[in-house]
């Protein structure tokens, strides 16, 4: 469980930061280490100010990343971050709550990542991120979702569950997402749940392969 209100860094200043990406960016690398390959071409869904674009692009130079937002002072955000790495592209406008989002994009992916979004969205948001997935993936590509989860119904901890109170009371479509949900929208359009991955302060990365 993490809130994740970003802030800009100085007064005046278009580099946001995001208090809860500091805190589980190294967490995230660590296993996304375990899917790296040289050349690989990542999509980042909702990618927020764009801290977490900069650590695995310095962490991984290999790699190329594709930072997205629907939200424009993110993607300024994410430009500013971005600022020195060749290896990051500019930001896209991408909303996966619209119909065929994925086609502005060219070519697949060998990997999508998406922190800390499906819970502070609509429910549609999941159905909108796994149509997406099932067609930008390479065959056998992960999807990693990383959050707070439930699983078979049950709270992985009470701060998970006071969490998702709190949400539901700010927004009544927001809150923690069931595993069994995920894996039964994945299925629909061949993006299978394997394994979920503990992290840090009661989450989880889920990953999901498209077949």
């Amino acid at each position: 469980m993490e809130q994740s209100d970003a802030h800009a860094s100085s007064p005046g200043s278009e580099k946001l930061h995001a208090p809860a990406a500091s805190r589980n960016g190294e967490a995230i690398l660590e296993v996304l280490r375990a899917f790296h390959n040289p050349g690989l071409r990542v999509l980042e869904i909702a990618s927020g100010p764009g801290q977490h674009a900069a650590l695995f692009a310095q962490a991984l130079p290999d790699i190329h990343w594709q930072p997205s937002d629907p939200d424009p002072h993110m993607r300024t955000s994410q430009s500013t971050w971005a600022q020195g790495y060749a290896n990051i592209a500019e930001p896209l406008d991408l909303d996966v709550t619209q119909p065929a989002w994925w086609e502005a994009l060219e070519g697949q992916f060998g990997l999508m990542l998406s922190v800390n979004m499906i819970h502070i969205t609509a429910r549609e948001t999941i159905e909108g991120l796994l149509s997406g997935a099932g067609s930008l993936l390479e065959s056998g590509a992960p999807l990693l979702l990383y959050g707070p989860f439930m699983f078979n119904g049950l709270y992985s901890a009470d701060s998970n569950k006071n969490f998702d109170r709190m949400l539901r009371q700010q927004n009544p479509d927001w809150g923690v997402r069931d595993l069994n949900d995920i894996a039964a929208a994945g299925h629909k359009y061949g993006v299978i749940f394997e394994r979920s991955i503990e992290m840090p302060t009661n989450n989880h990365i889920l990953v999901l392969r498209r077949t």
